[in-house]
């Protein structure tokens, strides 16, 4: 502190000195103003040197505090980071999870809609041959009631133009053949 007194003193006299030699000389009484200079830092310094230095070391101490809790938030800053680094891992790995079963549960249903749509497609194909079975049914019945009415149109008629024998002839026929 004697060296930052002294220091101070030297740094205010020699621009005073500098000054009073620029005008010509030494005044008369500037011995005395010196002299009532140092005596004025000479106080100054006696009566505000416990309060200064007591200032700058609260200050100095507060300074410490500050370095030292904003380490400690740093610190807990770092944790906080590494924690929320292990969250957002354990996220993205839930979010891979939640996608491979939602990809698989996909799979299923799709796998389930196909399987339905080719029992759908079987139903309709049973169902349209079986359509199919009875208009072709339909039809041969329609076609040999048809051919069966052409048939007996035709055998009257032939019947109308055969004579008493004729018809008699076919009638032993037909009797021989139920015969056997």
């Amino acid at each position: 502190m004697l060296k930052f007194t002294l220091s101070l003193l030297l740094t205010l006299i020699i621009p005073a000195i500098a000054v009073a030699a620029e005008e010509g000389g030494v005044e008369p009484h500037m011995g005395w103003r010196v002299i009532n200079f140092i005596i004025f830092v000479g106080l100054l310094y006696y009566f505000l040197r416990k309060p200064i230095s007591e200032f700058f070391k609260s200050r100095k101490e507060s300074i410490i505090q500050e370095i030292e809790e904003a380490k400690r938030l740093q610190e807990e800053a770092e944790k906080l980071l590494e924690e929320t680094k292990k969250k957002l891992l354990k996220l993205e790995e839930e979010v891979k999870n939640i996608l491979e079963t939602f990809e698989s549960m996909a799979q299923n249903e799709r796998e389930q809609i196909l399987k339905e749509a080719e029992n759908a497609i079987q139903r309709i194909l049973k169902s349209v041959e079986e359509e199919k079975a009875s208009i072709l049914s339909k039809a041969k019945m329609l076609l040999l009631k048809k051919m069966s009415e052409e048939a007996i149109e035709n055998l009257k008629s032939k019947f109308k133009n055969l004579t008493k024998e004729e018809h008699e002839k076919i009638n032993e026929k037909f009797i021989r053949s139920l015969q056997r």
